[in-house]
């Protein structure tokens, strides 16, 4: 054999050998990545009647995401968040629209705050937001408040800006989640003390997340906290390795109760990072100038053909209706 076509079959050996190696040790990894993600799946929705209203756009998932605050023990709760998570990887975009808690829509036949339909299960809730707002959701994600500070700490804690007048109600908050939902003593501990822009760890920032009264905003200034909470979120994981995030979802979605299939959440993941690292923007349902409170205050008021087609421009066209547009 010639010297030539000796180091000829060596190469050929030694890339088939590099090849096997790469497959073999990614092969391992996708396995440990498998084993190491484990969540709360939800098939019942397969098959289900979701009253999906609206056609899908290529490159545009919509999901629903829902905010529950039920203490130990509770089996039934109301979506305390709702939130409409669009993965728009035609335009590298994740858009969260916020629906506020009390408008008044169609719940399985009956009038009552949209915040209701989670009483009688996801299925019931997708369904509403579908048959509300036109839409196609297929999907959900939900996750207690209460684990949402595990989420929030797993990635580090957010920074964000505390207001003055926000200090007093975060903490009154902070001191209600240490002592009734964490059995933590030290609560005192976790008081925020100056406002500013600061570093704020699971506790701090759902009690922030979760402020309303005492001159904070009611419900339209909380969904508002809410968002800029998850796009702090957004933040805080962008620019990460693929190992990295793997590492970080094994540690984060067993807070999660979701209908995504493990493949469908890789996907989406690496649909997101298709153009780079998404933008994130938030938009909230109704729009001003189009709603008013029913009577007695209890309920929002507005009409939903609008609201949808404010949505779906939205949504679909990347047109962020404004509240001059009223009549």
């Amino acid at each position: 054999m010639s010297f030539r076509r000796f180091t000829r079959i060596l190469r050929r050996w030694l890339f088939l050998a590099a090849v096997a190696c790469v497959v073999t040790v990614g092969g391992l990894y996708a396995y440990r990545l498998h084993q190491s993600l484990q969540y709360d799946y939800d098939g019942s929705l397969d098959g289900a009647d979701l009253g999906v209203r609206g056609v899908s756009a290529r490159g545009i998932t919509n999901i629903a995401l829902f905010g529950i605050d039920a203490r130990p023990g509770e089996e039934v709760s109301r979506s305390d968040s709702i939130m409409i998570l669009t993965v728009d990887n035609t335009r590298g975009k994740i858009k969260l629209t916020s629906v506020m808690r009390d408008s008044l829509v169609d719940v399985d036949g009956t009038e009552n705050k949209i915040n209701h339909a989670y009483t009688l299960g996801p299925k019931q809730a997708i369904r509403t937001l579908n048959e509300t707002f036109d839409l196609d959701i297929t999907e959900y994600a939900t996750v207690n408040f209460n684990q949402m500070c595990d989420i929030i700490d797993a990635v580090g804690g957010v920074n964000l800006t505390v207001y003055d007048h926000e200090i007093k109600e975060t903490n009154r908050v902070i001191h209600e989640y240490c002592v009734e939902q964490r059995g933590i003593p030290n609560f005192e501990d976790y008081y925020i003390t100056e406002d500013g822009y600061q570093w704020l760890n699971g506790v701090q920032a759902i009690s922030y997340a979760r402020i309303r009264k005492n001159g904070t905003g009611d419900d339209w200034q909380r969904v508002n906290r809410q968002a800029l909470v998850l796009k702090c979120l957004f933040e805080q994981v962008k620019g990460l390795s693929i190992g990295k995030l793997a590492d970080l979802a094994a540690e984060v979605l067993p807070n999660v109760k979701t209908s995504l299939k493990l493949s469908e959440l890789t996907s989406l993941m690496t649909g997101m990072l298709r153009h780079g690292t998404p933008i994130v923007e938030h938009f909230r349902l109704p729009v001003d100038g189009f709603w008013e409170y029913s009577s007695d205050g209890a309920y929002i008021l507005f009409d939903t053909e609008i609201a949808a087609e404010q949505l779906h421009r939205y949504i679909y066209d990347d047109e962020l209706p404004e509240a001059e547009d009223a009549a």
